[in-house]
């Protein structure tokens, strides 16, 4: 598991999101939550999408 930080967009608290790895031996590719809450305000925030 690694940890992510991501700004909430209602408070703009920062926010860790635990991903796991994609692949059994894959240290650079991660699968995160689509959706997390903010700690702070308990907003709904959505994952930035890779392009």
């Amino acid at each position: 598991m690694e940890d992510f930080e991501f700004e909430c967009w209602r408070c703009l608290a920062l926010c860790t999101v635990k991903g796991r790895p994609k692949g059994f031996w894959t240290t650079t590719h991660y699968e995160l939550p689509t959706e997390w809450e903010c700690w702070n305000c308990g907003a709904i925030n959505r994952t930035p999408q890779e392009d």
